[in-house]
């Protein structure tokens, strides 16, 4: 799995746009591999869409959607918001009670679509915005 979404994030990290910002992205994959929940969209092998977040704050009762990636190719098909909706539905199952989601504040799409999923601002932190859902 770590090559196919390699495969995906790689090109769109470094496409001049700034939608994706990652510093290492072997270790954040590595990372979300090892500690987090993935779900994915798969089409004759081909990663096609996912979701990373963690849910292992058990006692805050509280979740965080760190990534979510759609293929250029098969976007405006709503594989995200499945993907999103699915988390949170795993999420209210296992008990957490908030989700929350750091976005760069001149990522207008990003901004735009955790509002639309229900994320509201919860506070800024330099560049970037954390939003908080209630589950």
């Amino acid at each position: 799995m770590k090559s196919k979404i390699y495969d995906l994030m790689y090109p769109l990290i470094n496409d001049g746009s700034g939608t994706y910002e990652l510093g290492d992205l072997n270790a954040y994959i590595d990372k979300i591999i090892e500690k987090g929940c993935l779900i994915s969209i798969m089409e004759n092998d081909v990663l096609l869409a996912f979701l990373a977040y963690y849910a292992n704050d058990y006692e805050n009762k509280l979740a965080f959607l760190s990534m979510a990636v759609v293929s250029p190719s098969t976007r405006k098909m709503g594989y995200g918001r499945r993907l999103v909706d699915f988390c949170f539905v795993d999420l209210i199952y296992k008990g957490f009670k908030r989700c929350l989601t750091e976005v760069n504040a001149n990522n207008l799409a990003a901004l735009n679509a955790c509002k639309k999923l229900g994320f509201n601002e919860l506070e800024r932190k330099g560049p970037y915005i954390i939003l908080e859902k209630l589950l």
